[in-house]
């Protein structure tokens, strides 16, 4: 409380606990978990936070595409929907900046992982990733940019 490290309404991770702090005093934090429980963690045995929602939030997006996607297309088509989102009325206000398209993150037997990131208002990054994720797989349809899956080979004995 006197480091000022979280305060109520704000959304925190403990490791072994996070959620909504709903109320704190000397004593005792009181956290709501996504599934409603509430869960009391006394002070001092807090020894790390993780605000999630100080000041600003971050939706940290991965899709994987397939090998035989054209990537340079996917990432065309991330950077507009983020800008699509961005000039959207409806969510202009909960995003702090347009969106960024890092590329591509990782290669891997599933696919071509490619990370973007949406810097939003605080608590409004799961919102604005629901329709992010949303507005992606509408565009990935359209464009035929088919998502990653594991790639097999098979090999016959001739035995």
């Amino acid at each position: 409380m006197i480091e000022d490290q979280f305060a109520v309404g704000d959304v925190i991770d403990l490791g072994d606990a996070s959620g909504l702090v709903e109320d704190l005093n000397l004593r005792v934090t009181l956290l709501r978990d996504a599934s409603g429980a509430l869960i009391a963690i006394p002070n001092s045995s807090i020894v790390r936070v993780k605000n999630l929602t100080r000041l600003w939030s971050r939706v940290d997006f991965t899709i994987e595409i397939a090998y035989d996607a054209n990537l340079n297309r996917a990432l065309a088509v991330l950077k507009e929907v983020g800008e699509e989102m961005f000039n959207d009325p409806e969510w202009r206000d909960r995003l702090l900046d347009p969106p960024e398209v890092l590329g591509v993150d990782n290669l891997a037997h599933t696919g071509i992982l490619l990370r973007v990131w949406i810097k939003t208002e605080p608590l409004q990054q799961w919102a604005v990733g629901r329709e992010y994720r949303y507005r992606v797989w509408c565009a990935f349809e359209t464009h035929d940019i088919a998502i990653g899956r594991p790639q097999w080979i098979n090999y016959q004995s001739s035995c």
